[in-house]
């Protein structure tokens, strides 16, 4: 299909698509920085293991769900089953009102359900949220059922995850995907350059230290087209029924980048202006010329 060249100005959008989704929580100004989670956008969350990135997006979606009337959120669980998430139900009950399809690999020759269209027939209702966890476990099972490669699987997710970004659904609603991915056992994103570069923003929950569990827990954005990077919001999830977010720190770290920001503007800003006068001085001439 042929592309037409067009300009932003003449385009028309409904300003309801760019009135974000508010969690109640100050998570809302790590997401955008005009705070929230926006609509029909794509942000992937990597992490060290045992950081939380479940409990954190599960929280993420009750909250959510909580704060705005008629929101319809989805978890995707492509790595737990119903017994798994019933741990988590212990701890947070609020989790237990979320809607959750239950994807699993299938191991049964003579069983012909497709989890493929399962995805896509449920996406299809309209969703204003889909979390999907995790990415490469959904790809890898669709990749055996419809004996794809992995590139193909992933294309097949990607389209599917981009028809309805742009409102292809029953409800006419931009969905807005939390995808959790795995990452290496040194911490890298697993996934094709293709994959890193449709997304929106890409949250890192880190350990402080990597070799201590216990050590202090912390989300920062490694690159965000709606928001800043580099800041770090501490979490904890010892305390049950909410996940703890540490706003005074928080504020204290997004404070002290804003600092660092205007030092280095100042300082090109004096660079530059000093090249320029010396630019513009004589050359003065040695005894030898």
């Amino acid at each position: 299909m042929a592309r037409e060249v067009v300009r932003m100005r003449d385009m028309q959008f409904d300003p309801e698509l760019f009135r974000n989704y508010m969690s109640g929580t100050v998570l809302d100004e790590l997401l955008c920085s005009y705070k929230g989670l926006p609509k029909g956008v794509n942000y992937m969350i990597i992490g060290d293991p045992g950081v939380g990135k479940t409990t954190i997006i599960l929280d993420l979606l009750s909250n959510i769900r909580n704060c705005n009337s008629g929101a319809r959120v989805l978890f995707i669980s492509a790595e737990m089953n119903e017994i798994d998430l019933a741990i988590y139900v212990q701890r947070f009950p609020k989790f237990q009102d979320l809607d959750i399809l239950f994807i699993e690999a299938n191991f049964d020759e003579e069983d012909d359900t497709h989890n493929l269209e399962t995805v896509r027939t449920t996406l299809e209702q309209g969703w204003d949220i889909v979390a999907i966890d995790s990415f490469y476990e959904l790809q890898g099972i669709i990749k055996d059922e419809e004996n794809y490669t992995l590139k193909k699987a992933e294309s097949v997710l990607l389209s599917l995850i981009k028809q309805q970004n742009k409102a292809a659904n029953a409800r006419g609603v931009n969905t807005t995907f939390l995808t959790i991915q795995q990452v290496t056992k040194a911490g890298h994103f697993i996934g094709s350059n293709r994959l890193k570069h449709s997304i929106t923003a890409m949250l890192e929950l880190r350990l402080e230290n990597p070799k201590n569990i216990y050590s202090d827990r912390y989300a920062v954005f490694s690159k965000h087209r709606r928001g800043d990077v580099g800041v770090r919001l501490y979490y904890d999830l010892s305390v049950t029924g909410d996940v703890y977010y540490n706003e005074e720190k928080f504020d204290q770290d997004r404070k002290l980048r804003k600092l660092q920001s205007t030092a280095s503007s100042s300082l090109r800003k004096f660079a530059d202006q000093f090249d320029k006068i010396f630019s513009n001085q004589p050359q003065i001439q040695t005894e030898h010329e």
